[in-house]
């Protein structure tokens, strides 16, 4: 039991300067993931526009839209992480990833 204690305790000091990037990853595959309802979502609001404009309106959804999506929802990504106990971050980080794989997953066959 120690052994695995002691498991835990070194993963989660090896993760602890890595957390920015690892809830920059979540966000980043969130985005992924469900990129494809978002742009279905903007595609069906703006397809009664003119062509230059439904052209201009995925081009700054694209760019500044995902941007500060990803700008905006990382820090709360990583204020969570930071709030779970060191015990169980290495734990929740590790199957936190496997759900993602699984929803990217299912979500191909979709």
């Amino acid at each position: 039991m120690d052994m695995l204690f002691e498991l835990n305790t070194s993963a989660a000091r090896f993760m602890q300067p890595h957390l920015n990037d690892i809830a920059l990853a979540f966000v980043a595959t969130c985005l992924v993931i469900y990129g494809d309802r978002i742009n279905r979502t903007v595609k069906r609001a703006v397809s009664s526009w003119v062509f230059l404009a439904r052209i201009s309106a995925f081009i700054l959804m694209c760019t500044f839209g995902y941007g500060l999506l990803t700008l905006w929802v990382q820090p709360l990504v990583l204020w969570g992480l930071t709030h779970i106990n060191v015990t169980y971050r290495p734990l929740t980080i590790v199957i936190s990833f496997v759900i993602l794989g699984v929803l990217a997953e299912r979500k191909r066959y979709l």
